[in-house]
This record gives structure tokens, sequence and C-alpha cells, in this order.
């Protein structure tokens, strides 16, 4: 893994995230520099999640910090995080299902510039990726 003096793009420093009183993750750390990819691999169970969903702001950790392109990000809640650019695509079909599906992709434009107000449509180039959307837009997500 090279070096590089560039400030990180996102820096987590000595986290810890506890379910109740199951301490899940210790002092965990990652860096990670703008234009690298990194990857969590490890078996079910290990905390992978845990640390996602920490990062954006659906669990509390405990203790430690997370900063994001020079911000603190350790108390702020996850709409700003998501605003901030921190997304996060779950492994499952985690969709609202009361809402419609042209109301599920529009509610993913919140966390663009200008959220809603100024993002009141879906790329059509997303039901050139996945036509069987267009079809279902009026449908309930569930």
């Amino acid at each position: 893994m090279s070096t590089t003096s560039a400030q990180p793009l996102l820096q987590v420093s000595d986290l810890n995230v506890y379910y109740g009183e199951s301490h899940i993750l210790r002092n965990v750390d990652l860096t990670i520099h703008e234009g690298k990819m990194v990857c969590l691999i490890g078996r079910n169970g290990v905390g992978k999640t845990t640390f996602l969903k920490t990062v954006i702001g659906l669990l509390q950790q405990r203790s430690g910090t997370i900063n994001y392109q020079d911000g603190q990000l350790t108390n702020q809640p996850p709409y700003k995080r998501a605003r901030a650019g921190i997304g996060y695509v779950s492994q499952g079909r985690d969709i609202i299902p009361q809402v419609t599906v042209k109301e599920n992709l529009l509610l993913g434009m919140e966390a663009l510039p200008g959220g809603l107000e100024k993002n009141r449509h879906i790329d059509p180039l997303i039901f050139d990726l996945f036509p069987i959307l267009e079809k279902f837009l009026k449908r309930k997500g569930g």
C-alpha cells in the first residue's frame, strides 16, 4: 500500500461501537485517500455492516472519530452525511415498502446538492440500465 501526503478523504480513528452492552467494533482505524479503492472483507458477523452503518450515521459510536473531507462527521445526523456525499448501497433489497418505486428512486436524489427541491426527475439512464423499473414506477416498493 502506497503512502501519500495528501489529506485523507475518509479517516476513522479509534472507533468503538456497541449493540447494547455487546462491544462489536473495537478501536477500528481506517484511512482512505482520494482516488483509492478499499474493500472490507470478512466472514459473517465480524462487523463490516456495523462499520458502514456507523460511518453513514445509522449507528452511533460510543467513542472514536469519523472525518470526511476535512470535516468532523462524528455527531452529524445521517441526512447531513448523505448531503456531504457519503452513501451506502445495501446488500439486500432495503427499499421502503410503503411508498412507490418512483418515490424510492426520488429519495436517492435527496443526497444531491439542492436535495429534492432541485432534483425532481429520474435520469432516463436509470431506465436504460433497469428497464423494468419504468413499468413499476407506480407500484408500492413492497
